[in-house]
């Protein structure tokens, strides 16, 4: 009897050290182009991602979309805020101005191509949108609903709002923060 519980208590250190070490120690890597206002989004995101599940986030900068995308291509990057507009330069489309169809031609196209998921716009910035690797979504399944929460509490208004204040003295993950406490989100 001894025995047994001497292998059940081993069992469950096994099974709470694996799941322990689930979040801690991912570092989920944002790639964006280097811009404000592609910097405010991404520390928002990396506020969001770090608050709610643990996850480290880094957010590394490049000159130039390919290098984005080399990263995401090579694993450097899990996460790549992108730009519509941007968007179908990379997938060597014309642009298409209807939102609904234009939404799904990127959906559609990213996963084709370049094995990403096209996540829904962030709210009031529907130029912008989170891009996935498919091996992040497989790593952060949860990850798309978190980052839905910012669609309906992003306002075109309070974008433009947060953007004014980045671009002024203070700081893109300190208004990035303030946001996300003002809304209950972190």
């Amino acid at each position: 009897m001894k025995n047994f519980f001497a292998v059940l208590v081993l069992a469950l250190m096994l099974v709470v050290s694996h799941e322990a070490s689930a979040c801690v120690g991912k570092v989920l890597y944002i790639g964006i182009s280097n811009s404000p206002v592609e910097q405010l989004i991404a520390e928002m995101v990396a506020t969001l991602v770090t608050e709610r599940t643990g996850t480290s986030v880094k957010i590394v900068s490049f000159k130039e979309t390919k290098e984005v995308y080399a990263a995401a291509r090579k694993g450097e990057i899990g996460l790549v805020i992108e730009n519509r507009d941007r968007a179908f330069d990379v997938i060597g489309k014309p642009r298409d101005n209807n939102a609904k169809t234009g939404q799904e031609t990127l959906k559609r196209e990213y996963q084709k191509t370049l094995h990403m998921v096209w996540l829904d716009s962030l709210g009031g910035t529907p130029p912008y949108a989170p891009v996935l690797t498919t091996d992040t979504l497989s790593s952060l399944p949860a990850l798309p609903k978190l980052l839905n929460k910012l669609s309906g509490i992003l306002t075109e208004d309070a974008y433009n709002k947060l953007v004014k204040s980045a671009r002024s003295d203070e700081k893109p993950k300190k208004v990035a923060r303030d946001f996300l406490k003002a809304k209950r989100l972190i």
